[in-house]
């Protein structure tokens, strides 16, 4: 704090910003600073700056004046009331292209690397499209981190992809049966994302492994938000799991860029509805409401998304519980809380605590009080109980309305 205190104090002096009504804020050496203030997030109040940035005064760091004022703005304000707004939302995401390293050859395995990523081949692949992998991977990481929701840092990791060439090499590496990807998780926040060329569109052409004309990165983009919030996974519900991925793989993307602009966003969830119309229907009349309300998808359990279950009927099923997540996802990103994405964001605050306190052994981080008291309770109660600073179960009703409502207001279907 003595730092970044001293560092926004001479970066507002460079600037020169203009006047904004606000207060002093000093820490505890006595430095201090003019800032508006905005909210708590955790244990820092978010303030904004003259020259209308934002910046994070961590609370323990402030003077005992400035404690015991934050501590009384707080007052009467539950913790959702109490974050501050969100940042804008940019219009796009945009991942300069990447040129990976390539790792060369063994026993048949080629290794591409780039900052986050290695990627292992089974064939010689072009360098060109691992070039194009590289940049989706970097993108998508850039992607979930620029959303305002809270998920682990991957500073000083490199997460494992595995790009096989057959549908048998790939059932012989783990894939389930039917999948067109996984994430296959140790259970420990690691793993290895595996996907086979037919689900990217890669195709031999004269003797080369190169992009079809089938070729796209939706399933490649989907595994990879598994993958880079593994950490959380085991505290959260399928269905938010599969939301985030399915949430990410459905923002339009096109040669490293994420368009996040509203027009974008409902184009594209009308075309994922035709999509899954068009993938499960095969000539059946099926009438019924594609999107599930969220009251109803909350309570699916583990067991509903089993993608080994054969027949166009749990096709069907399946495919509603994935779409049903991408639109409860979407809607507490954009919609709900009028827009300010305060339930998800304070949702995962506490999910990524409860893990990081799990990963440290109880040195960092903390876990819900009902979840600490409670050293018997099954994992889907655990993760009930997260739920709990996300929605509490008389809210639902009121949380059916509004998603309906704010879905007919965008002009996208629900069925």
């Amino acid at each position: 704090m003595k730092f970044s205190l001293r560092v926004i104090w001479l970066s507002l002096l460079l600037l020169g910003g203009t006047a904004l009504i606000g207060r002093e804020w000093k820490n505890g050496d006595g430095r201090t600073l003019e800032a508006e203030m905005l909210g708590v997030e955790k244990d820092r109040a978010v303030v904004m700056l003259p020259n209308r940035q934002r910046a994070n005064l961590r609370i323990a760091d402030l003077s005992e004046a400035d404690q015991s004022w934050v501590k009384e703005w707080a007052t009467g304000k539950s913790t959702l009331q109490a974050l501050p707004p969100p940042p804008p939302w940019p219009a796009n995401i945009q991942q300069p292209p990447i040129f990976v390293k390539d790792g060369g050859s063994s026993e048949g395995e080629y290794t591409f690397s780039s900052k986050h990523y290695d990627f292992v081949c089974d064939a010689e692949m072009s360098t060109a499209v691992m070039n194009d992998f590289a940049t989706v991977a970097e993108g998508t990481i850039k992607l979930l981190h620029s959303l305002p929701v809270t998920f682990p840092s991957l500073e000083g990791r490199t997460l494992q992809a595995r790009i096989v060439r057959s549908r048998e090499n790939y059932a012989r590496a783990g894939g389930p049966e039917g999948s067109a990807g996984v994430f296959i998780s140790n259970g420990r926040g690691e793993g290895v994302l595996l996907v086979p060329f037919e689900s990217l569109g890669i195709v031999n052409f004269m003797g080369k492994n190169t992009k079809g004309d089938g070729y796209k990165a939706t399933v490649l983009i989907h595994e990879m938000a598994h993958q880079i919030t593994s950490d959380l996974i085991p505290l959260m519900p399928r269905w938010m799991t599969e939301g985030i991925a399915e949430y990410a793989a459905m923002i339009p993307y096109r040669s490293g860029v994420f368009y996040l602009g509203e027009r974008e966003r409902v184009l594209a969830m009308r075309q994922r509805i035709e999509f899954y119309q068009q993938l499960t229907r095969a000539g059946v009349d099926f009438s019924g409401q594609w999107v599930m309300k969220p009251s109803e998808l909350v309570k699916t359990r583990s067991e509903e998304w089993d993608t080994t279950k054969q027949g166009h009927d749990a096709l069907i099923a399946l495919h509603r519980l994935y779409i049903s997540s991408m639109y409860f996802v979407h809607y507490l990103m954009h919609l709900a809380d009028n827009g300010d994405a305060r339930r998800i964001r304070n949702y995962f605050h506490v999910v990524g605590d409860g893990s990081r306190w799990l990963r440290t052994r109880g040195r960092e981080g903390s876990l819900p009080p009902e979840v600490e008291g409670n050293e018997r309770a099954s994992l889907e109660e655990v993760r009930a109980m997260f739920l709990k600073s996300l929605f509490a179960p008389d809210e639902l009703d009121a949380i059916d309305a509004d998603f309906e409502a704010k879905y007919r207001a965008l002009g996208v279907g629900l069925r």
